[in-house]
């Protein structure tokens, strides 16, 4: 396994700022912790934009990101009503999120979190 590398900060606002000009209006906010693991805090994709992939291919490009420098991704999701919930957390799991275990050595209090080339 490779060794871990601290996120650079100018990777994560490119990969923020190619995201939102591809697809505009979109809500993208990542960033690192204090653990240096990277923290998704906020996607949103515009309803008329919805179902096209947009959210997989942006996640796609920030786990191969953090595959390459060895570091989790940690979110909390939480969909606009309470029907979505459930489907929404279904969606993080096919992406390789599985559920924060006290063990998990992570900074904050998200709820889910992906290990490196899962």
């Amino acid at each position: 396994m490779s060794e871990a590398k601290a996120p650079k900060t100018d990777a994560l606002e490119t990969i923020q700022r190619n995201t939102k000009r591809a697809t505009p209006g979109m809500k993208y906010v990542i960033h690192t912790t204090n653990t240096d693991d990277i923290r998704v805090d906020n996607i949103e994709v515009p309803k008329n934009q919805r179902s096209k992939g947009i959210a997989t291919r942006a996640f796609k490009g920030l786990h191969n990101y953090a595959n390459k420098i060895n570091k989790n991704v940690s979110l909390t999701p939480v969909a606009q009503d309470k029907n979505n919930q459930e489907r929404l957390e279904k969606y993080y799991k096919k992406l390789g999120y599985r559920k924060r275990k006290k063990s998990d050595k992570i900074a904050g209090a998200d709820t889910m979190i992906r290990r490196p080339n899962s």
